[in-house]
């Protein structure tokens, strides 16, 4: 039985998609740049916003440029970051039912420390997450295994006794790199071919097979 069961947040425990998608498209077009389709950003996302920005700039990409989309879609998302992120249906009650049975949870995500407890307080308002973190100075982002590592030691929580939920190939990378064991979740952005091809250990399709494998 696992004691720590730690989350990814965008794809895993909240479908985040469109309003990062609005969020970029909005810098963008403030530059009179290219803007993309919700469903490109798939790819897009995951790596942390230094990458998002990177990725969507193409060959327009300048250090300069980057530095002031990435301000205008930091500005903008901190007011529209709910506008249509939802949590993936049956989540609540899979987190309910852990902390009834005495498991620790946590986030960590790539996206910007001060979004991610927001986003869970308001998804999530009647759990209590044990920990939670996005990228943060100083802390290598995913899938560097230093965050979690971090986490493993202040908690004293085995790597044994530990299973990591995401939706991409960083965050299977991530829980290898950490030594820990990774379950992929296909309903999220990049679905169970990478998934599989980054070698998860298993794949759940639906909340009901993630709870089976966590209670197995």
């Amino acid at each position: 039985m696992y004691k720590l069961i730690a989350f990814d947040l965008d794809g895993t425990v909240a479908d985040t998609l469109a309003d990062l998608a609005a969020s970029v498209n909005h810098a963008l077009s403030l530059y009179g740049l290219p803007t993309y389709p919700d469903e490109d950003y798939k790819h897009f996302v995951g790596n942390g916003v230094d990458n998002l920005i990177k990725n969507v700039l193409n060959k327009n990409y300048t250090p300069e440029l980057a530095e002031k989309v990435k301000a205008e879609f930091g500005s903008y998302y901190a007011s529209h970051s709910m506008d249509y992120t939802k949590a993936y249906p049956g989540m609540d009650g899979l987190l309910a039912r852990l902390s009834a049975d005495g498991y620790m949870t946590a986030v960590i995500s790539n996206k910007p420390d001060a979004f991610v407890p927001a986003i869970l307080s308001e998804l999530y308002p009647a759990h209590r997450f044990t920990y939670t973190s996005g990228q943060r100075a100083g802390i290598a982002r995913k899938p560097a295994p230093d965050s979690l590592l971090m986490l493993l030691k202040e908690l004293g929580v085995e790597k044994s006794d530990t299973l990591y939920i995401g939706d991409s190939d960083v965050d299977v990378r991530f829980a290898h790199n950490a030594g820990v064991k990774v379950c992929g979740v296909s309903w999220g952005f990049r679905g169970a071919d990478e998934l599989r091809a980054a070698g998860a250990d298993h794949i759940a399709d639906t909340i009901n097979e993630l709870a089976e494998f966590i209670y197995e």
